[in-house]
């Protein structure tokens, strides 16, 4: 990978795979804004969001559990996302970091949770997802 590769984030997936029938699709790259790389072959998982508007993140990240609404997986080796089966719902996605989970964020410049709004039916290609990572 050339230097200006690793200063960029790479370009993200266009579109989001087709969602199962009535399920939602996401797509994206993990890139860590700390070390400029993509994330590839990591353990990713979307953790629904919590609170009266489902728009809190949760008080603890332990690692995926599917009995509380997560879904896992791992990034492929471009960083990339892509999934098909995603029940509707809020979400964060959470990402594995050496030692600890880090929390993909706005950007670099606004580092907030970001939140994941997937209806029924959406097929959202969320970009570059950044998080600080390791």
């Amino acid at each position: 990978m050339s230097s200006d590769q690793e200063a960029h984030p790479p370009e993200p997936p266009a579109e989001a795979p087709p969602p199962i029938q009535g399920k939602a699709s996401i797509s994206g790259v993990v890139y860590s804004y700390t070390v400029a790389r993509i994330i590839p072959k990591t353990l990713f998982y979307l953790t629904p969001a919590v609170g009266e508007e489902q728009n809190l993140m949760p008080n603890m990240l332990i690692g995926p559990e599917e009995q509380n609404g997560d879904i896992h997986g791992t990034t492929d080796l471009l960083g990339q996302i892509n999934l098909d089966d995603v029940p509707p719902g809020n979400y964060y996605l959470i990402v594995w970091a050496p030692y600890n989970w880090s929390i993909a964020e706005n950007s670099p410049s606004e580092q907030r949770p970001r939140l994941i709004e997937l209806s029924q039916g959406d097929r959202k290609a969320l970009g570059v997802l950044y998080v600080s990572w390791p």
